[in-house]
């Protein structure tokens, strides 16, 4: 992928993935930051709505730290929606 974030490290050239050409990742190795390259590629590519990151199959094999780590990077994928729930006519709940 060729997005970066503000976290996003490039590889050194002592990297142990190898020189294998035009495959060859970019990026340092970074869990957190591939999750977040991933989504924001997702928006720019297709325009969709990203759904819910704690859904995702990457974000689910984190471990508690990265998790962490990962909502203090990027606390806009946790925002809860506003649900401006209201009942269509009155209640005996008097609203």
């Amino acid at each position: 992928m060729g997005f970066t974030t503000p976290y996003t490290k490039f590889k050194t050239p002592n990297d142990t993935r190898g020189n294998r050409g035009i495959a060859t990742p970019t990026f340092a190795k970074d869990d957190l930051d591939s999750l977040a390259r991933a989504r924001q590629g997702y928006v720019k590519n297709t325009g969709g709505k990203l759904g819910d990151v704690r859904n995702a199959g990457i974000y689910k094999n984190f471990t508690e730290a990265q998790k962490k780590e990962y909502r203090k990077r990027n606390p806009q994928d946790f925002e809860e929606e506003e649900k401006g729930f209201k009942l269509g006519k009155r209640s005996l709940l008097g609203a």
